[in-house]
């Protein structure tokens, strides 16, 4: 560990006088361009070509695994070696880090690399540089990372390689729709980071996660958006759609744009690959009369059921409405459940998840199971991951591909 000497405190008062004056002028002049009123409003050439990935809520011990400069706002303090640890803490509004026996205190601390764009800390290994920052007395670590670079870390966790490049023109596609949807994230973001690293999201694995082809897909498709009407489109994906996506108006959106309306995947449905386009699964009645109490439907599980009606379907296949009948020794209660909530209280069959789609069909059998059979994976709107790949191993290119899903749009280049 090998320390730097600091500024005088004098040079820094007028530095810090400064920075906080050139701050202001700063949010003046720029603010209004980054409160985006709707999509219409956007530029493309209107963004910042970094992405804030929330990697920890809460961390108080980091080790590295490699030499990293520790960075307290705009000065380096430390050189820490590899396999060094500290600790992290957060006090009143600031940062207090113990590195041995110093102490450094900030309001925002970076890791970067000394000799390496690739930085591994806590055992893993990530781009760009590592931010932490107090937030409500919990210390959050941030990976502040390129759009490219934020995009590699991605395509293998949400997206098959396949072999070969059978699934190369796919994950084209994809790239393309990961970019879009991360820039509209960057767009929108009102806070200390822009995406999370998981399903709430797009799932980000870092440089592990990294693969040699779905990297050339990103770099192929470098700064390539999806858009609408000379803006960035509003992209959804999903697994397999099971025949029809959906139209994101029955699911996300109070709006319902052209591009993202219910499309028929082809005449044999290409995701019909996919090992989720047929499924089933069996809960016991009991166990289902108690995912509905715990979705506050019923108040108790003193009921058995009487019958299933399916009141409305929409054009695509799934499920509007569910209506389940149940009884007991007093009365028969209906019990509607809608849309895509369907898929969050009824859960697959082990109940750690939700049922993989809401179209399909339900029956109580004679030693009350409950038998559901269904088809396709996912909300159903946007892209189909796996119809994609049958496209592409069809020989259609990136291009084909997103128009089928996503048609009237158009593919355009960041900064054209």
């Amino acid at each position: 560990m090998f320390l730097f000497k600091s500024k005088s405190y004098q040079k820094f008062q007028i530095f810090q006088i400064a920075f906080y004056f050139l701050i202001i002028l700063f949010i003046a002049s720029c603010a209004p361009s980054k409160r985006f009123t709707g999509y219409k409003d956007r530029s493309l050439k209107d963004y910042k070509n970094e992405v804030r990935v929330l990697l920890a809520d809460s961390i108080s011990e980091v080790k590295t695994e490699t030499d990293v400069y520790l960075i307290s706002e705009d000065e380096k303090v430390a050189l820490i070696k590899a396999a060094n640890k500290f600790r992290i803490t957060p006090v009143y509004e600031s940062l207090l880090i113990q590195l041995g026996s110093k102490n450094f205190n900030s309001k925002v601390f970076y890791l970067e690399s000394v000799n390496d764009p690739i930085i591994f800390i806590n055992n893993k290994k990530y781009r760009g540089r590592i931010k932490f920052i107090n937030i409500g007395g919990q210390v959050k670590v941030i990976n502040q990372i390129g759009l490219e670079d934020y995009l590699k870390g991605v395509m293998t966790k949400e997206m098959p390689v396949g072999n070969g490049n059978e699934n190369f023109e796919a994950l084209k596609a994809f790239a393309i729709a990961a970019r879009t949807y991360a820039l509209n994230k960057i767009y929108s973001s009102q806070t200390y980071f822009d995406l999370l690293p998981d399903v709430r999201d797009q799932v980000y694995g870092g440089v592990e996660s990294e693969h040699a082809l779905s990297n050339k897909a990103v770099d192929e498709t470098r700064g390539m958006i999806l858009t609408y009407k000379n803006a960035p489109a509003i992209v959804f994906y999903h697994s397999t759609c099971g025949g029809y996506t959906e139209s994101a108006v029955n699911v996300f959106t109070k709006d319902d744009p052209e591009y993202l309306r219910s499309v028929k995947d082809g005449d044999i449905a290409y995701c019909s690959i996919s090992p989720n386009f047929n499924w089933r699964e069996t809960l016991t009645e009991k166990e289902f009369i108690k995912r509905l109490a715990d979705a506050k439907l019923t108040t108790n599980n003193d009921y058995s059921i009487e019958k299933f009606i399916i009141k409305s379907r929409f054009p695509s296949g799934r499920i509007n409405e569910l209506e389940i009948y149940l009884k007991n020794k007093n009365d028969i209660k209906p019990v509607s459940i809608f849309g895509n909530q369907i898929r969050s209280i009824i859960k697959n069959q082990s109940g750690n998840g939700i049922l993989r789609s809401n179209n399909f069909i339900i029956e109580i059998t004679s030693d009350r199971n409950i038998v559901i059979t269904g088809k396709g994976s996912g909300h159903g709107v946007g892209l189909c991951q796996w119809g994609a790949i049958a496209q592409s191993k069809s020989g259609k290119n990136h291009k084909e591909i997103l128009l089928h899903y996503f048609p009237g749009t158009e593919i355009k280049q960041l900064n054209d």
